[in-house]
């Protein structure tokens, strides 16, 4: 595996961590969650850990999308990553 291909997938283990932290954390039933770049905040993930819904709101794009599988949101926020540092 090079470099950039294990950069890739530490980065998307990060990210899954943080989202799996979300689904075990019991002190809300709403768990949010920022993920930046350049300390700029790209993308909120909410989880509703009662209907098991993933909403990603994507500040660039100035949209949102729901989502059932942790792996979508993952690739989700990933994609954002990447094409929000690919700007600067």
């Amino acid at each position: 595996m090079t470099d950039k291909n294990e950069r890739h997938t530490s980065d998307l283990k990060q990210i899954l961590n943080r989202l799996r932290a979300m689904i075990d954390s019991t002190d809300n039933q709403h768990q949010i969650r920022r993920f930046d770049a350049f300390g700029i905040e790209a993308v909120q993930v909410e989880y509703d850990q009662l209907t098991k819904i993933w909403t990603v709101h994507e500040h660039r794009e100035v949209r949102q999308f729901q989502f059932d599988d942790i792996d979508l949101v993952a690739i989700e926020i990933y994609d954002v990553l990447h094409d929000f540092k690919l700007i600067f």
